[in-house]
């Protein structure tokens, strides 16, 4: 906490250097060509292990400690919260597995229906969809 400043401020400081962060690695991509691809594995496995760890003492850990202080699952308090991790999972690998599905189907029907307009949307909606399973 930094003396003789506002809560406020203090947010908002804290704030701008988390986005100052963020932007500085995401900077890295001018830096670095396509071409280089045990970088951007190196830098995807960096960033999957930061979210892992973010995710198991941010959520998981206060979250069995929650269940055990509550008294009422005993030996199992961890189970409430492996069963919420278990659904979060599998509803991004079935989101993964559905979204190219949703798009082709779109695609065919727009094919099928002659609207050139909606054939050039599905194709740009297509190449997006890894990226729209970010949001």
């Amino acid at each position: 906490m930094l003396q003789g400043h506002s809560s406020v401020f203090q947010a908002l400081l804290g704030t701008f250097f988390t986005w100052a962060m963020t932007a500085a690695g995401a900077a890295l991509v001018f830096i670095f060509s396509s071409g280089q691809r045990r970088i951007l594995d190196g830098s995807l496995g960096f960033a999957a292990g930061v979210m892992l760890a973010a995710s198991y003492w941010s959520l998981l850990a206060p979250a069995v400690e929650m269940a055990t202080s509550s008294g009422g699952f005993g030996a199992f308090a961890f189970f409430p919260v492996a069963v919420g991790f278990t659904l979060g999972a599998a509803f991004v690998y079935l989101a993964d597995l559905l979204m190219p599905h949703l798009v082709s189907t779109a695609a065919l029907w727009a094919v099928l229906s002659g609207d050139a307009t909606s054939v050039q949307y599905i194709y740009f909606c297509s190449n997006l969809r890894h990226p729209l399973m970010l949001i």
